[in-house]
């Protein structure tokens, strides 16, 4: 295995696991409600349906902290860059529902680097997931 890959892994999966943590670290840090609710409210005129909205609003700074956590140290890696893939689809939904192409077109961009992760997690040896892997 060529270790200019597996840092190139370690790079990308840390940087992505850094930006989705401090996303929720900090929305959480800040107030939940107070994300939670301005979100629910800018969401208010998208077709979507209403009851579930403030509820999943809640959710997203708590599911960026666990996927950004797992991402950071390398446990689950697999799973946490799809379980991050199935919820930029989610948020596309609502910013599409709106019509705001801009932001669909951020969350395209996060959801590329998730997929190029992805395809690379072969090299991910710096991890706890390599680390168990050996063990066993």
């Amino acid at each position: 295995m060529q270790n200019h890959r597996a840092v190139a892994c370690f790079l990308l999966r840390f940087a992505i696991g850094m930006n989705i943590f401090c996303h929720g670290f900090f929305r959480i840090l800040s107030g939940v409600s107070t994300f939670a609710t301005g979100m629910a409210k800018h969401m208010a005129p998208s077709p979507l349906p209403q009851f579930a909205m403030l509820p999943f609003t809640y959710s997203i700074p708590f599911i960026e902290v666990t996927l950004g956590a797992l991402l950071l140290v390398g446990l689950g890696t697999r799973w946490a860059l799809a379980a991050l893939s199935l919820f930029m689809i989610m948020l596309t939904l609502g910013v599409t529902s709106q019509q705001d192409w801009a932001g669909a077109g951020a969350q395209l961009g996060y959801t590329y680097v998730f997929f190029f992760a992805l395809f690379y997690v072969e090299y991910n040896d710096y991890s706890v997931d390599t680390l168990l892997r050996r063990k066993a």
